[in-house]
């Protein structure tokens, strides 16, 4: 029997996913050695064609026209398409400029002749970033930024199976491990009565949940699966798995999760509160589109 057609591909996106996977080291040789690597940027030095394959893994987002027109074709002729990253998955960090109008962000950015405008020579951005699940349907989503190398091994290995089960849906506390001492005790005191940054403390215990220390950890409204690197590394969660639940707007339940461990009040302290609860997930909130509606204006195209 022949092998399954395997082909890679990144939109808007950094490479990181694609980097991720190559960290499989010898890895890659049992990987390779299942299917038959039709496309790739690992290849090849730029995208010259979309070929048929039975497996497509897209990493990056939807950020221009050109990205768009990449993805439905990739749709037409993959029989399986695995979105990777937080960028494929739910638009990423630059889904952040969703909150502007893209016409004035080119001009304050560029000044004239702004690229992605008409006469520039460059693929049109669109409107806004989306997620490559608002252009085209897609079978496995591996998110994460990047993804652990294990879930992007296991996510492929599994799909040429044909495995297309997701991943797990619980939020991140679930497999943090680490120590809470008034989190879950029932108490008329907040858990803390100050947000702080990483760097404004002399010291983080590296055992008890970052919350009751004043540190924002994304982790009580994030996707479980990457294995709490972050927290295992003392560095409290960056919420890049995207949502545990698909109808969660993540932004708006960290603000919720505040609420309830913070005095009022002291979350105005905490510097970007959008970019921190938004941080990959903006693209997939109801916030931007609200804002336009209020507003009257941006693009959509």
């Amino acid at each position: 029997m022949s092998k399954p057609r395997l082909a890679t591909y990144v939109l808007g996106g950094c490479t990181g996913c694609h980097l991720s996977l190559l960290d499989a080291h010898e890895g890659l040789l049992d990987l390779l050695g299942k299917v038959e690597l039709v496309e790739s940027p690992l290849t090849a030095e730029a995208l010259t064609d979309v070929p048929e394959c039975d497996v497509a893994l897209v990493e990056g987002a939807i950020t221009n026209s050109h990205d768009e027109e990449v993805a439905k074709r990739i749709r037409e002729r993959s029989a399986v398409v695995v979105a990777v990253g937080s960028c494929a998955t739910l638009g990423g960090i630059g889904g952040l400029r969703n909150l502007l109008d893209r016409d004035r962000m080119l001009d304050e950015v560029y000044g004239d002749g702004a690229p992605g405008k008409a006469g520039a020579g460059l693929p049109r951005l669109t409107g806004r970033v989306r997620p490559l699940s608002d252009v085209i349907e897609v079978d496995v989503e591996v998110p994460g930024c990047s993804p652990p190398t294990a879930n992007i091994v296991s996510a492929l290995t599994g799909v040429i199976a044909g495995d297309l089960s997701a991943p797990p849906r619980r939020n991140l506390c679930h497999e943090c491990g680490r120590r809470h001492e008034k989190m879950l005790v029932p108490s008329r005191d907040f858990v803390s009565d100050a947000v702080y940054s990483l760097m404004e403390l002399d010291r983080i215990d590296p055992e008890l949940c970052f919350l009751e220390q004043g540190v924002m950890c994304m982790g009580p409204m994030s996707r479980e699966g990457c294995g709490s690197r972050c927290t295992k590394a003392n560095v409290p969660c960056r919420g890049c798995n995207g949502p545990s639940r698909p109808d969660f707007e993540q932004g708006g339940k960290s603000i919720d999760m505040l609420g309830a461990v913070l005095p009022a009040g002291a979350i105005m302290f905490l510097d970007d509160l959008i970019g921190t609860g938004y941080r990959y997930s903006m693209a997939v909130s109801i916030f931007p589109e609200a804002y336009r509606h209020v507003a009257g204006g941006g693009e959509d195209d």
